[in-house]
């Protein structure tokens, strides 16, 4: 998740930069055990909280806070379907939502805004990890 952090597009009209964190999310369900992964994703949340360099944004608590959030739901909810695809495009839905409420609270933008400004433009980026973690789950399965 570090990794994919560091690996970020700031965007200029949005406060949530673009970065590769969501694959790792995605696939760690599958790689370990669903509580693994979750707990994976609270050990860089405290490990970021702790002032390690390892956001994408300075902050635990700040702007990406609700995406962080989704990404320890993610795992659980990937776990709750027969089909990767179904649970991945779940899990990803589960993000944004997180994410645009929280980006919604934090900034005081509107629910319309924080869509516009914390999913939208995410979408085309996050199907193509989407499509990449389907693969590589394909790939461990066989």
């Amino acid at each position: 998740m570090t990794l994919g952090a560091w690996i970020r597009i700031p965007l200029p009209f949005t406060p949530v930069p673009m970065t590769l964190q969501t694959f790792p999310v995605l696939v760690g369900a599958f790689l370990v055990s669903r509580n693994r992964a979750m707990a994976g994703v609270l050990l860089y949340m405290v490990l970021g909280l702790a002032g390690a360099p390892v956001l994408a944004v300075g902050t635990t608590f700040g702007v990406t806070f609700g995406y962080l959030a989704g990404f320890v739901a993610a795992p659980w909810v990937v776990s709750r379907f027969r089909s990767p695809l179904a649970g991945i495009i779940a899990a990803t839905a589960v993000i944004y939502v997180f994410g645009a409420a929280w980006l919604s609270l934090y900034t005081g933008f509107s629910a319309a805004a924080a869509l516009m400004l914390g999913v939208a433009p995410f979408l085309p980026g996050d199907a193509i990890k989407a499509a990449a973690a389907y693969a590589v789950i394909r790939r461990i399965s066989r």
